[in-house]
């Protein structure tokens, strides 16, 4: 990934937009993502389209034809919350197959409500795959495995929301006290509502182009991918016959998908958890993000709830995490909060984050984590 480059980046404010368009939102997102690389539609060789929720066959070409038909190649990539990083990696891959050197990755979403949209109604009234109740027992085993309390959880809200409320593109501009998350409605012990994400509307893109492409249009300040790895869980079949494949994920020890993906991430960048200056992880709700940043290595198991009481995850602490708000203020389309994160990290190592920017920000790492365990992470470097 080392001849790879992120060449400009751009969005659209996550929010309610009920009266516009996916189109409308998307265009307004690529857009400023050209416009930032310096580049034309026209230089675009190879698209990529991201969409969770939004039931609307074509869309990624759709939205496109308002720009322009250019005979190029437009796919539609559907790899849950963890979309963003998906398409990340396959545009990397393209490029360094050689078969283009500018490629434009973009994602959008409208999204109504989490649990009206995904998983079987079966499935969401017991409380299994995304529901409220699935989330909470992340929580409940890490208060019991490592001696974590409810109010740590409000923290990570609060420090959301501090960085939320001073970012232009978030759905949620407004902070918090531990007090007032605590009061907030119950969900699910011991998640209450302001420790939710809130599903809502959003478009994110990101111009990716080679090394060489970079020196032709003169990109004054480009980012490069250093490790880009979409990784999946690792478990044997319940449906097939036993097979080899099905045997070696029996012996293999079993590993969060994070985890494994984190793993690949750093040896490709050549790095280390050590060297990650920033970090914007999946915090779908709070307690997650306390474990990703666990399974990330930034640092040891149980200590997240420990070093984010001692502000150390702070946007003027040694390891800022989420300085966007994260999802939990920006609110979460799928098909776009990936890119969101990816923007975001940029502009900080641009130093151009306006009044949550961090100090000396040179490596930085995104985390996505979708439904049905699909975990993807990217480091970017200066």
């Amino acid at each position: 990934m080392s001849e790879v480059v992120i060449a400009g980046v751009g969005m659209h404010k996550f929010g309610r937009f009920p009266d516009k368009d996916p189109a409308d939102i998307s265009i307004e997102a690529i857009l400023k993502a050209l416009k930032d690389a310096g580049m034309t539609y026209q230089d675009i060789q190879f698209a990529l389209c991201g969409r969770v929720v939004l039931k609307r066959p074509g869309l990624g070409i759709e939205i496109l034809a308002r720009v322009g038909m250019t005979g190029i190649p437009i796919y539609e990539i559907n790899a849950m919350c963890a979309t963003g990083g998906a398409m990340l990696k396959l545009a990397g891959d393209a490029i360094n197959s050689g078969s283009c050197d500018v490629v434009l990755v973009y994602g959008v979403d409208k999204h109504k409500g989490m649990f009206e949209e995904l998983g079987e109604p079966w499935q969401n009234r017991l409380g299994m795959k995304a529901s409220p109740i699935s989330f909470a027992t992340v929580a409940q085993k890490y208060m019991d495995d490592y001696g974590a309390v409810e109010e740590d959880f409000a923290r990570v809200a609060v420090k959301a929301h501090r960085n939320g409320s001073k970012n232009p593109y978030a759905l949620f501009q407004n902070e918090l006290t531990v007090e007032q998350v605590l009061k907030s409605p119950m969900v699910a012990y011991p998640l209450h509502l302001f420790n939710f994400c809130t599903p809502d509307d959003g478009a994110a893109a990101v111009i990716v182009c080679s090394k060489k492409a970079a020196k032709r249009f003169n990109i004054s300040q480009p980012i490069t991918i250093a490790a880009s790895v979409m990784q999946t869980a690792q478990y044997p079949s319940s449906i097939i016959e036993p097979s080899s494949t099905a045997s070696t994920c029996t012996k293999t020890t079993s590993h969060p998908v994070t985890e494994l993906a984190a793993q690949k991430a750093y040896q490709m960048a050549g790095l280390g958890p050590e060297d990650i200056d920033v970090a914007e992880v999946q915090d779908t709700e709070s307690a997650h993000e306390l474990v990703h940043i666990e399974q990330l290595g930034l640092c040891k198991q149980g200590e997240a709830y420990k070093l984010l009481r001692e502000g150390v995850f702070d946007i003027t602490g040694r390891l800022p995490v989420n300085p966007s708000g994260g999802v939990q203020c920006k609110g979460e389309p799928p098909g776009a909060s990936g890119l969101g994160q990816v923007c975001e990290i940029v502009w900080q190592m641009r130093g151009q984050a306006g009044p949550r920017q961090i100090s000396n920000a040179r490596v930085g790492l995104c985390q996505v984590f979708g439904w049905n365990h699909i975990a993807a992470v990217t480091i970017l470097k200066k």
